[in-house]
């Protein structure tokens, strides 16, 4: 099998989607498309059901989805989450709930 021919097999489909900016994502994974996709599916495993209003540690859990959120290149989202973390409120936590539904049914599609 010829090098390309490998690339071509191993290629990973990665989302398209205005949510979430794909090449600023796979910057921060040193350019490594397996990893990505890797902490893209890890992140909609572990958020798919969250419902911050029921979360315990609502400010660490707000803080580590800011954090991945960036990194995964989710702009519009972590910006929503460094305003809840700078000031809770019930309207901002729908706001983003839904806006976090839109960008996980994208990847998943």
């Amino acid at each position: 099998m010829t090098t390309q021919n490998r690339e071509h097999k191993t290629a990973i489909e990665l989302p398209n989607t205005p949510y979430i900016d794909i090449d600023l994502g796979l910057k921060h994974c040193n350019n490594n498309r397996n990893l990505y996709i890797k902490i893209l599916n890890n992140f909609v495993k572990r958020y798919q059901d969250i419902n911050l209003h029921e979360v315990e540690d609502k400010k660490r859990t707000i803080h580590s989805l800011k954090g991945i959120t960036a990194t995964l290149g989710m702009t519009s989202l972590s910006e929503s989450l460094v305003e809840l973390e700078n000031s809770y409120n019930p309207i901002a936590i729908n706001y983003f709930q839904q806006e976090l539904l839109k960008v996980i049914r994208e990847i998943i599609k």
